[in-house]
């Protein structure tokens, strides 16, 4: 579990999907060259979802979002600016849509670089596999604690003449 404060914690580095489409298009500036600035943004939201995970958050923030698998994206159409994914063979649209921080910068180089697109995408994922080596790192040590903690109480307890 996240300590308060982590912001390592995936709920804590999500971007809604159509906020995020709408900072790709600024940063390209793509905003004066479109003809239907709502269009653009779900060719972006697209290529986003193509490239990296999209997470499905619930408006209620005490559940936490839940990674989609490939299968659940795929044949679906962004529309309204990326805040709708529907789909054509009847599986309900999904409306509560996010990507990680970190691969909505992935995806903003890319963009700006193209020819450079497997190399760039390389270095995100490198970063993303130490964050996560560093988290592991992180919560085994506060698994140790915890257990040390554990077995001082457990023996307090013991010494007290109780029993577990």
């Amino acid at each position: 579990m996240a300590s308060v404060g982590d912001h390592d914690d995936v709920p804590h580095t999500l971007i809604p999907l159509a906020l995020a489409v709408g900072l790709l298009r600024n940063r390209l500036d793509l905003e004066r060259a479109a003809g239907r600035p709502e269009g653009d943004l779900d060719a972006l939201a697209g290529f986003s979802a193509a490239m990296v995970p999209l997470y499905e958050y619930d408006p209620n923030p005490s559940k936490p979002p839940r990674r989609l698998a490939r299968q659940e994206v795929e044949g679906g159409l962004f529309r309204d600016g990326a805040r709708e994914l529907r789909f054509l063979d009847g599986r309900p649209a999904k409306r509560h849509l996010a990507v990680h921080a970190l691969d909505l910068e992935c995806v903003s180089s890319v963009l700006a670089d193209p020819e450079s697109a497997a190399r760039i995408r390389s270095r995100y994922y490198r970063l993303r596999a130490q964050k996560l080596r560093a988290r592991a790192a992180a919560l085994r040590r506060e698994t140790q604690r915890l257990r040390r903690e554990l077995a001082h109480l457990r023996g307090a307890f013991e010494r007290g003449g109780n029993r577990v």
